[in-house]
């Protein structure tokens, strides 16, 4: 067990260096050290631009496979994302309003895209719940199908503004496919907070999300508040996947991809396979951005289209070989 954790540690600072020396521009190792202790030519394309975005980018992997772990435990569905709750439309709609606003009235609204696209994401998180709310509980298959109608209202909330926001198509394209670029320092605290607490929160509620994945029934049974732990949850991880995609837009296949693999590689665990969760959604996410801004450079394919193509195959031979179909 150690020895994979090492590996997929070692494997993850290789993507790290990988995407600090690749891009238009490629930089030598030599040098990328070098910039760490003196300043060199280099120094402000690395500090202002490569840095920020390499850590986002494992940043966001981490956090949106943590968050998607997490659910599919407390779920008991291994087909759940980090978008279960409507975050993706509601957030979607949130930054299309935002360019919208900026074509309409003015260009300074483009940079109040993270702020609106945060508040969506939240505001239909917390529809959804409001709606599955049954008395003093949640059930599940109310949560999903209320997950399910928020995206639909959302989604085509955000389609009408699509076609209306016409000069700035390319960026609500980009932003809804996904995207690192532009990515500075800036970005970085309200992730990194976000996500570092809710793995160490879920990490910690590691042996209820294991009660949890056996049934509602189960847990009750081994003394879980259920309720309690399906809100806290649910809460902590929608405000953790709305701070991402705030910053990112919209990536799919992460949070639900990984979970299985970590799960294939490291065990059922929560403890463990929350954490290498993590570290395995970081190397995946910083891997397809190195691959997004190289495979056509200088230009730049959204990353959430990467991440599409490579996580596709992967979850169909993940499916193939554990017997399960869809």
């Amino acid at each position: 067990m150690a020895k994979k954790f090492l590996i997929a540690s070692v494997l993850l600072l290789s993507a790290l260096l990988l995407g600090i020396c690749l891009g238009s521009v490629h930089i030598p190792i030599a040098e990328v050290l070098r910039s760490i202790v003196e300043k060199t030519r280099w120094s402000q394309i690395l500090w202002n631009v490569r840095f920020p975005r390499v850590l986002l980018s494992v940043i966001a992997g981490a956090g949106l496979s943590v968050v998607g772990n997490a659910f599919q435990g407390l779920l008991k569905n291994p087909l759940v994302d980090p978008y279960l709750l409507g975050i993706s439309s509601g957030a979607s709609f949130g930054a299309v309003v935002a360019i919208f606003l900026a074509e309409v009235l003015n260009a300074s609204f483009l940079r109040e895209v993270p702020t609106l696209t945060f508040v969506f994401g939240i505001v239909a998180a917390l529809l959804a719940l409001i709606l599955a709310r049954r008395q003093n509980t949640v059930p599940v298959t109310e949560l999903i199908l209320s997950g399910v109608l928020i995206n639909i209202l959302f989604s085509a909330a955000t389609v009408l503004f699509v076609m209306l926001a016409k000069r700035n198509i390319t960026h609500v394209y980009m932003w809804l496919f996904g995207t690192f670029s532009g990515t500075g320092w800036r970005d970085i605290p309200v992730p990194l907070l976000s996500v570092a607490g809710f793995t160490i929160l879920t990490s910690g509620l590691g042996i209820q999300l294991n009660a949890m994945s056996l049934g509602e029934t189960e847990a009750m049974t081994s003394g879980v508040e259920v309720e309690k732990l399906k809100m806290l949850v649910y809460i902590t991880g929608t405000f953790t996947t709305a701070a991402i995609v705030s910053r990112t837009g919209m990536i799919g296949f992460v949070g639900l991809i990984v979970p299985h693999m970590a799960r294939r590689i490291f065990g059922n665990d929560h403890r463990i396979s929350i954490p290498t969760s993590a570290v395995l959604g970081g190397l995946l996410l910083c891997t397809c951005d190195v691959i997004s801004r190289t495979a056509l450079s200088p230009s730049e394919i959204p990353v959430g289209v990467i991440t599409a193509f490579v996580g596709a195959p992967v979850m169909f031979a993940l499916l193939r070989r554990s017997g399960r179909s869809v």
